[in-house]
């Protein structure tokens, strides 16, 4: 699946895998480097490259092959690791009202007799 948005409303469209293989199948037929697609929402012309639809359609094949091997275990933690992980802490940003200085005290007023 090959995932666009219209850049005059913002909608989110996609391509299905044999929709993005017949764009690319045509595309070289014309030499063209930019699939040309329709917004469904304002009819806004999207022009999508030839190039990432290609290596889309590509990526999206080995993940589906990977997805049906089995994925090996993972290595558990040790103790020591899940314990350094937990004591490291980055500082905290400072803030602007910590990095003030406090005001200066004006004197007290005199009292008159």
């Amino acid at each position: 699946m090959y995932k666009w948005q219209c850049p005059n409303c913002g909608w989110d469209g996609q391509m299905t895998d044999e929709a993005q293989a017949m764009a690319v199948a045509e595309a070289d037929n014309i030499q063209a480097t930019h699939h040309i697609e329709h917004c469904p929402r304002c009819q806004w012309v999207v022009r999508l490259p030839v190039d990432l639809l290609r290596t889309a359609s590509t990526a999206a094949k080995p993940a589906a092959q990977k997805s049906t091997a089995q994925k090996p275990a993972a290595k558990p933690k040790s103790v020591k690791q899940v314990a350094a992980k937990k004591l490291v802490k980055k500082p905290a940003a400072k803030t602007a009202a910590a990095k003030k200085k406090p005001a200066a005290k004006k004197p007290a007023a005199k009292r008159k007799k």
